[in-house]
């Protein structure tokens, strides 16, 4: 076996072995509360989409975490095609109390479909949380944030379908 080959079977042993895990460490809330300062919103949009002309992904859990307080735990917007570059997709909207500065954002994926000009395949999103840190006064100057997702880098092809290796970043 070739170290590329050696490489590749490396990376899905330790991307299976996170599998399972991290969409089930979102915070348990049982009640959202209410903030006392303006709403603002998340987005998720595709960028870069290369030779995808739909990139359909499940969102499958939200959760915008701030001052210790969960301030959003519900997806608005559950199905998204990524490759319709230029669209924010809505994917929750909250209050910040006043005094926080800081919020975590938590996004976890349930898997989704790719198509091509080539054929259409699966994606296997299901090991996939993203946890960014964003600042509200950031995110005060246009009321939201927005995660931009790489989808020509952050798809990896194998076996039967495709496997979701987020790049991304979050614009205010």
């Amino acid at each position: 076996m070739t170290r590329i080959g050696m490489g590749i079977v490396v990376l899905l042993g330790l991307l299976a072995y996170g599998c399972g895990r991290s969409n089930y460490d979102l915070t348990a809330a049982a009640t959202v509360p209410s903030g006392d300062g303006p709403t603002f919103s998340l987005r998720l949009a595709g960028e870069d989409p290369g030779d995808f002309v739909t990139a359909t992904m499940h969102i499958d859990s939200v959760q915008v975490i701030g001052g210790g307080a969960v301030l959003a735990n519900t997806v608005q917007t559950p199905d998204v095609d990524l490759a319709d570059v230029g669209r924010a997709h809505l994917l929750a909207t909250f209050q910040v109390p006043t005094g926080v500065e800081d919020v975590e954002f938590v996004v976890g994926f349930a898997g989704g479909t790719l198509s091509t000009s080539k054929g259409s395949f699966s994606v296997d999103g299901r090991c996939q949380t993203l946890r960014l840190a964003g600042k509200v006064s950031r995110i005060g100057e246009h009321r939201h944030a927005v995660i931009h997702l790489d989808l020509a880098r952050s798809f990896l092809q194998g076996g039967a379908g495709v496997m979701l290796i987020p790049h991304f970043q979050l614009v205010y």
